[in-house]
């Protein structure tokens, strides 16, 4: 049995998780990526949803993509398909799968709401910071991952950022902080970007092999690029 927030004393609360704990407090402050939307070995996406009030209710559940890169709005997002409804009772929870698979997924964001149209509404669509019934998942790009380029062993840090874009913290062996932060937008499924460091300028080219591993590659402009291969260590 779930624990009620008692502050609402509301009949139904529904609540798509933004991270462990959650209670459905809104708003929220990025970075967020729910724990609770994952998507199945047979490709449809699931949600977790949550009843944190007082009374059963059957919830509806719809599932959109937005392209990664584009902000988190209506008129950019795809609807992947929806749940069957789901009889949820009071301070419980229900895994409600999509009807149909979530197909080229890859560096996409998932966007997830959860509501009853009338007791229960979705107050402000798609954003995910105000709204308790909207949930967001990034894939594949969100996680940690680690690997060694010629010079040394790297870290890379993954975070979801608002409006569809990402935070990457960028981590060379025993440094306590990091080489590079930024947040920024994918082209297609790799980031590239520039920094200066002295008189030199780095390119950075960091593009998806699969769902759990990236290559890295750094060099001077106009130099070999010195890359490497990453691996997903936590999501």
């Amino acid at each position: 049995m779930l624990r009620r927030d008692r502050r609402s004393h509301r009949p139904v609360f529904l609540v798509l998780r933004s991270r462990p704990g959650d209670s459905g407090a809104r708003p929220l402050a990025a970075p967020f990526a729910s724990p609770d939307i994952t998507v199945g070995p047979d490709g449809r996406p699931r949600a977790v949803v949550l009843n944190l009030g007082s009374r059963e209710v059957v919830a509806s559940t719809e599932f959109y993509s937005v392209p990664a890169g584009l902000p988190v709005t209506a008129e950019n997002a795809r609807l992947v398909g929806t749940g069957n409804p789901a009889i949820i009772r009071p301070g419980e929870a229900v895994t409600v799968s999509c009807n149909e698979p979530w197909l080229n997924r890859q560096a996409d964001v998932l966007v997830v709401m959860a509501f009853h149209p009338e007791l229960d509404p979705v107050a402000r669509p798609f954003d995910v910071l105000a709204d308790r019934h909207v949930g967001q998942m990034n894939y594949a790009w969100v996680g940690t991952y680690a690997g060694s380029l010629p010079d040394g062993d790297v870290r890379v840090e993954i975070r979801p950022a608002p409006q569809g874009l990402f935070r990457l913290k960028l981590y060379q062996e025993g440094a306590l902080y990091p080489r590079c932060d930024r947040i920024m937008k994918p082209h297609g499924h790799r980031f590239h970007w520039m920094e200066v460091e002295g008189d030199l300028r780095m390119l950075f080219d960091l593009a998806v092999v699969d769902n759990n591993r990236l290559t890295l590659g750094v060099g001077p402009r106009g130099g070999s690029p010195r890359s490497g291969l990453l691996t997903r260590v936590t999501a």
